[in-house]
């Protein structure tokens, strides 16, 4: 059994194919299908990674009772 794995330089891995066969690669839309996904893998292994949003927390929770005292 075969796999094609594309994985950048950080081991992001980009695309990871389990049970590649040869005959995927003898019948032409197979063939052109895998390296269509294998040619946009290696294009997004050469991006950089986008970097994640600042997820912004909640400081504290406040009890029921108290949401009077907010708007005074």
């Amino acid at each position: 059994m075969a796999r094609i794995t594309v994985q950048t330089d950080d081991r992001r891995i980009v695309l990871e194919e389990r049970d590649v066969h040869a005959d995927q690669l003898r019948d032409e839309p197979s063939a052109s299908h895998l390296r269509d996904r294998l040619s946009r893998a290696v294009q997004d292994a050469e991006r950089p990674p986008v970097g994640r949003r600042r997820v912004r927390r909640l400081a504290s929770i406040v009890p029921a009772r108290d949401y009077r005292l907010v708007g005074a």
